[in-house]
């Protein structure tokens, strides 16, 4: 099976939002108010990957991401998004040289 840039591309988009869900402001003394009066909000983050193989037919590889990337502070606004990767490789027709890449983001007011 070869690497494919597609994957490496899909790869480096995981991270870029990995990276974003994780940044946090160092707390400085006096904040304790402050952070009372705020609630913690905890981003998700999920991944899957697959593979179906299927004697005479080939592999099928997906991987997908979906992630909550902003929620306002009444909840009532957010922003999702999420990417997929699947491509099929093997079988009688050979490594599929097409690819689908997917992305997706959703604003919910």
């Amino acid at each position: 099976m070869k690497l494919n840039f597609s994957l490496l591309l899909l790869y480096g988009l995981l991270l870029t939002l990995a990276r974003s869900a994780g940044h946090a402001k160092p707390l400085h003394e006096g904040d304790s108010q402050l952070i009372a009066r705020l609630q913690r909000y905890k981003r998700q983050f999920s991944l899957n990957f697959g593979a179906t193989h299927e004697d005479g037919y080939g592999t099928d590889v997906n991987a997908e991401a979906i992630a909550s990337l902003w929620k306002s502070q009444s909840g009532n606004t957010k922003l999702d998004g999420s990417a997929s990767y699947t491509q099929h490789f093997g079988g009688l027709s050979g490594d599929g040289r097409d690819y689908r890449l997917k992305l997706k983001v959703v604003f919910t007011r």
